[in-house]
């Protein structure tokens, strides 16, 4: 009897706990997540060519230094680039540098759930995977910066799917290369196939996943919000009915055993991480470690030759990337191991630096929450600095950038594609993909949503 009145008051408190912290609106945490801190902060709302309206985040600067945009990764948010407070996030760290600090939230996660048509009940809500954030979502945000900004070109700073969506933008829509001064991106998430952690099980198993989504009409997965099972678990941890180490053991289990999360956070974290994302983000990124390759979304064989005129996806064309991109990476990362990022590297045209963290256990998740993160992120801001200067001195023209693009694309590099596009019985470009001269610069596909 004793037990069971217990176990009662214990799960009350803990729906108390859910309901408390639900009853909090998106808007107010981003503004809490600056102001807590001491920092000024804007609120825009910027909505998309398919009709996706976005949360950005504005930590306004204090000079004329260009503005940068920061993107987070897979069921991730802006409060991720401020959880760690001054002098440790890198968006504090660059404020105090004098940027002008924009935070993204791509739509589908807990602030980017709004849209002109549809609302997040709506299965036609979550048919987007990584492709359309970088063929829509970024791009929408660069114009408003711009547009908002007294400066022409825009530093960029992406982890993990925020790289892979500038890459799609950067190779799908090349007259965007020119509207950033530097790109840094943090184990960008393009080539995976050598990844190991146990989440990419889910990969062979990925017509199941899409099964059970279009079963249950459950098409947002890591979602926030009454009665989630996240709200569950952080409602759980802040009452101390799941306990801290019960927390690391399993998030250690994805991403490898690295004890490097500050635990005074950890509570804060979890209340705003996972953040949300669809399904077919996951089953893209699962298509691309089967293929082993970077590639368009795969709709099956007669889907494909609908919309790409071949029964496989052809790969994005990265010959078209054309911004000065830094890469940061790990041999410590089992998401996005060091290999994966090299030969990343190979395939763009121009890579003006590399760095490879020495950390032998640094992990996917170490580039948001390590305690000792902020390292990594002043040598980030020291190279904004230093790219600024570079710029103001000298530019490659877009056009010579392109020449040297398409020079650089070696015969080992056409060798590799070219074998394994064989293997697969295709070309390597499809011939239904082709430029719109409608949108300058922008891809168009038939068919191109996903069903």
């Amino acid at each position: 009897m004793a037990g069971s009145v217990a176990l009662t008051l214990i799960l009350s408190q803990v729906i108390f706990a859910v309901h408390v912290l639900c009853a909090m609106k998106p808007a107010d945490i981003l503004r809490h997540s600056i102001t807590r801190h001491g920092y000024p902060v804007e609120l825009h709302k910027v909505t998309t060519q398919d009709g996706y309206i976005l949360s950005l985040v504005r930590i306004p600067g204090k000079s004329d230094k260009p503005p940068v945009l920061i993107v987070h990764g897979l069921l991730s948010s802006s409060v991720d680039w401020t959880v760690q407070g001054p002098d440790k996030s890198i968006a504090f760290i660059a404020s105090d540098e004098g940027y002008d600090v924009w935070m993204a939230n791509v739509r589908g996660n807990t602030f980017s759930k709004e849209h002109t048509t549809y609302s997040g009940k709506d299965r036609e809500f979550w048919r987007f995977s990584f492709h359309e954030i970088g063929l829509y979502d970024l791009p929408a945000m660069v114009d408003y910066i711009r547009a908002n900004t007294s400066t022409d070109t825009v530093h960029y700073v992406g982890h993990s799917q925020g790289g892979t969506a500038f890459l799609v933008m950067a190779s799908m829509r090349p007259a965007y290369n020119r509207k950033f001064a530097s790109v840094h991106l943090m184990a960008p998430a393009a080539y995976i196939h050598h990844a190991t952690s146990p989440a990419f099980d889910f990969a062979r198993r990925i017509d199941e996943l899409e099964m059970f989504a279009k079963l249950t009409r459950s098409y947002e997965i890591g979602g926030r919000g009454p009665g989630s099972s996240m709200e569950l678990v952080y409602a759980g941890h802040k009452t101390g009915l799941v306990p801290t180490s019960l927390v690391l053991t399993n998030i250690w289990y994805l991403v490898g055993v690295h004890d490097s999360i500050n635990r005074t956070v950890l509570g804060e974290i979890l209340a705003n991480t996972p953040a949300g994302c669809s399904v077919y983000q996951l089953l893209h990124f699962g298509q691309n470690y089967l293929a082993k390759s970077f590639q368009l979304y795969d709709y099956g064989p007669a889907g494909n030759v609908q919309r790409y005129g071949s029964k496989v996806p052809p790969e994005y064309p990265l010959h078209n990337v054309t911004a000065p991109i830094m890469l940061y990476y790990s041999a410590g990362d089992n998401f996005v191991p060091a290999e994966d990022v090299e030969e990343l590297a190979d395939q763009l045209p121009n890579v003006v630096h590399k760095h490879r963290i020495g950390l032998r256990k640094w992990n996917h998740i170490d580039y948001l929450f390590d305690v000792s993160a902020h390292r990594l992120y002043r040598m980030i801001v020291a190279s904004l600095r230093n790219q600024s200067a570079d710029e103001n001195r000298s530019q490659i023209s877009h056009n010579q950038h392109l020449q040297y693009a398409c020079s650089t694309l070696t015969l080992k590099s056409l060798r590799t594609r070219n074998n394994k596009v064989q293997a697969k019985g295709t070309q390597l470009v499809s011939s239904k993909i082709k430029l719109s001269s409608q949108s300058a610069g922008v891809y168009t596909f038939p068919f191109g949503k996903i069903s």
